[in-house]
């Protein structure tokens, strides 16, 4: 099992907009194989400073869903609604 922290800072301008689309993004990720859980959480002192964590069963099953059509085609929608690019870390229990 493997967690997945992703962190992005959203464009202020930006934000209805994100939020809709993490929904979506979310939804698709439901149906991907190995996918457990996931939440999003947004930055107390930063609120356009978003982390998801998603737990995943494998490393593999999170690069084939971070590398599938459905997700690329996602973060080119979502790529403009950000200040910077996203930050993806890949954690394994010790």
């Amino acid at each position: 099992m493997i967690r997945v922290l992703i962190e992005r800072h959203v464009a202020s301008e930006m934000e209805e907009s994100y939020r809709a689309m993490l929904h979506e993004v979310r939804r698709d990720a439901v149906h991907a194989e190995g996918y457990i859980s996931g939440e999003t959480l947004r930055d107390h002192d930063d609120a356009h400073h978003y982390v998801i964590i998603s737990t995943w069963r494998s490393r593999h099953d999170w690069q084939q869903w971070a590398t599938s059509a459905d997700r690329r085609a996602a973060m080119e929608r979502m790529r403009p609604m950000l200040a910077e690019p996203e930050h993806v870390t890949a954690l394994e229990p010790v």
